[in-house]
């Protein structure tokens, strides 16, 4: 019914937008609370990388993406670190402004005056 090609695209970004989900909802769980403990966070955390477990992991060519899954990665792991909630939140919100960053580099890159001389 599908192509190999329609089926990895499938894949493809379904694993992409489970990525940008999770950061999604893990920047709008920091930003919404003021006094988090980190039992509380390491559950939240728990329950949204679930829908990730169960989806096949891809390979991705895009740097915003690599970042973004590297991303996710090691936010999955911080509530097992021994730093304070405040540290934590902090990295998150930097690593998320990073991620933005880079992805809005990548969507405007012009190359409109590119083969042009200057005097």
């Amino acid at each position: 019914m599908f192509t190999e090609k329609q089926l990895k695209k499938y894949k493809r970004t379904k694993y992409t937008r489970e990525l940008e989900r999770f950061l999604n909802r893990i920047v709008s769980f920091l930003n919404k609370k003021e006094d988090i403990e980190k039992e509380a966070f390491g559950e939240y955390t728990d329950k949204i990388f679930k829908p990730l477990e169960d989806i096949e992991k891809v390979l991705l060519n895009s740097p915003y993406l690599n970042q973004l899954e590297s991303f996710v990665e090691k936010c999955a792991n911080l509530p097992l670190s021994d730093k304070d909630m405040d540290e934590i939140k902090k990295e998150i919100l930097h690593g998320a402004n990073q991620l933005q960053k880079t992805k809005r580099k990548q969507n405007h890159s012009s190359v409109k005056h590119k083969g042009r001389l200057y005097d």
